[in-house]
């Protein structure tokens, strides 16, 4: 993973955030198909841990898009 405190970048070939189910549900939505209170539900469903930090920042990073284009 990479990126700074508010942006959010992947390493290509990432397979654990690539293969997460999370990733893949919104990964192939437009910005304009993905409802906000959706990745809020699943975003306070994930466990708060090391481990989850990329799919955390991932879904995090979609909210402030989101939040931009509203």
């Amino acid at each position: 993973m990479q990126g700074y405190p508010i942006n959010f970048g992947a390493a290509p070939g990432n397979r654990r955030l690539m293969e997460n189910p999370l990733y893949i549900k919104y990964s192939n939505s437009t910005y304009q198909n993905i409802n906000a209170a959706d990745v809020k539900t699943d975003l306070k469903a994930t466990l708060a841990t090391a481990e989850t930090a990329e799919i955390v920042f991932y879904l995090s990073s979609l909210l402030r898009t989101l939040a931009l284009i509203a």
